[in-house]
């Protein structure tokens, strides 16, 4: 039996991989949520992407996720004068939000209301903090900007202000259309651009369970991107369903030295608080014009699972990249040399949990969990409704795999984001005894256990009520379930 990969793979979808057959291969290559960036493109591209990449999953036989990631108040260069284009240090300029046809002699940006926050001394940063100034003053028509760090400028370019404490709201009127959009699309995961605050995020799970069409609500994810996000970040985490330390944006708001010291932080709080975590940016950045990642690219990979990620991203090397197969492939590998000494280390969640166990769900998965260490388990397999019981053991980070087995596809496809957990779609029973030996069924169609073999089974009981995990048992695969009585059948 070959061992899964536990740490999944997140890709951006584009123009280099958006047709079926590229995400055929990108699935085959080790791919477990494809992410649709609703910063290009146009919904016809969308809508078709997302139908290539169900069309994919259903060649492959694979349950694949589907991430859509709003683009939020992005600031951006919307006009440029041509005498400025490369700008020194000690170079001045002015920078408005006018109209770029009327105001010719400024820099302008969208979207509006952001520099009456700005304040003299602030620092602001542009193209990925390959420019950087200073404001000198702010006026009725914008603020004067002193180069501190000289560069080349270009319409569309990223805007930060890293020292300005922004009231904007994290859901721009073009990020409702779009969020709109992928709800219609039923999407797996929804993933907010630019989170500043908790109140970000209620508003987007407000809209969604507004808009949603039916019962499924996608999985919230908050994107640590901003520096006052940081200072929030318990609160933020306490609404959301998942956090991505999105380093790019990240790495411009605060030092760059100080990145990784956050990312470690960001993973060890989600893992405390039960929470998905995916680290994105940059990871074999190489790789967009290169077969191979350079060491340190394969050291951050490596780095990143060691903190405690459940999941990371691969961007413009699938998007855009010469090589998105390869890249996807050298991900898998880095990954799975990792994870052999990551069994042993996560040791420590279990003997120093890093949260007290609060409920009943939390004590199962702490058992499961526990028991795969100390027995000779195979598998451990959740019999779950929502996929509660999954993400739950998958945080205590077993040393085998779990199976998420449940009945619903939806609920199955939530889990293509948590570490370790092999999500199976089982047929529904009013018979708990049934729906335990299908999900049996389904871990040996894995061909993670056999005939023989030990293994751990977690599930609610009665079975169809959301969040009543309370059963853990020890089951020899093929020996058959105890029965527990037809008074725990359900309708």
């Amino acid at each position: 039996m070959n061992a899964p990969r536990r740490t999944k793979i997140v890709c951006s979808i584009g123009p280099a991989s958006q047709e079926v057959d590229s995400l055929v291969a990108l699935i085959e290559a080790g791919m477990n949520v494809a992410r649709v960036n609703m910063s290009h493109g146009t919904f016809a591209e969308h809508s078709t992407t997302i139908d290539n990449v169900r069309e994919a999953a259903r060649r492959t036989g694979q349950i694949i996720g589907i991430l859509g990631d709003l683009c939020g108040p992005k600031l951006r260069i919307t006009g440029l004068p041509a005498r400025i284009h490369l700008v020194k240090p000690g170079d001045q300029f002015m920078l408005s939000e006018g109209d770029p046809e009327e105001d010719v002699d400024a820099i302008t940006i969208t979207p509006l209301g952001v520099l009456t926050e700005v304040a003299r001394g602030d620092s602001i940063a542009f193209a990925d903090g390959a420019v950087r100034g200073l404001v000198q003053e702010r006026n009725e028509h914008g603020v004067s900007v002193l180069v501190t760090q000289g560069g080349s400028l270009s319409i569309r370019k990223g805007v930060n202000l890293p020292d300005s404490h922004l009231s904007i709201p994290a859901m721009t009127d073009k990020d409702f259309h779009d969020a709109s959009f992928l709800l219609e699309h039923n999407v797996d995961f929804l993933a907010l651009s630019f989170v500043g605050s908790a109140s970000d995020l209620t508003i987007a799970r407000e809209f969604m369970l507004e808009n949603a069409h039916g019962p499924n609500i996608p999985r919230l994810v908050a994107k640590i991107e901003r520096r006052d996000a940081l200072g929030r970040i318990a609160e933020i985490m306490d609404v959301a369903d998942a956090v991505m330390v999105a380093r790019g944006d990240l790495g411009v708001e605060i030092p760059v030295e100080e990145v990784p010291i956050e990312q470690k932080r960001i993973i060890h709080l989600a893992n405390a608080r039960g929470k998905m975590v995916i680290t994105a940016t940059q990871m074999l950045e190489s790789m967009i014009s290169a077969p191979t990642p350079t060491r340190a690219e394969a050291s951050d990979v490596a780095n990143a699972i060691l903190d405690g990620t459940d999941a990371i991203m691969l961007s413009a090397e699938t998007a855009v990249g010469s090589y998105p197969v390869d890249a996807v492939g050298q991900m898998d590998r880095i990954a799975r040399a990792t994870e052999q000494i990551v069994t042993d280390q996560s040791l420590t969640l279990l003997t120093h949990p890093v949260r007290a166990i609060h409920s009943t769900a939390d004590a199962i998965g702490f058992a499961a969990a526990d028991l795969s260490r100390n027995l000779a388990l195979k598998v451990v397999i959740a019999v779950t409704e929502s996929g509660h019981s999954a993400r739950t053991i998958s945080r205590y980070r077993p040393n085998v795999p779990v199976v998420g087995a449940t009945p619903d596809e939806f609920a199955a496809r939530s889990l293509t984001l948590s570490y370790g957990v092999i999500p199976a779609v089982i047929p529904r029973s009013p018979s708990t005894e049934v729906m335990i030996q299908e999900a049996i069924d389904a871990a040996i169609d894995l061909d993670l256990c056999e005939t023989g073999d030990l293994c751990a089974l977690a599930a609610g009981i009665p079975f169809g009520v959301r969040g009543t995990t309370n059963l853990v048992k020890i089951q020899v695969v093929g020996e058959g379930f105890l029965s527990i009585g037809d008074r725990y059948q359900t309708d």
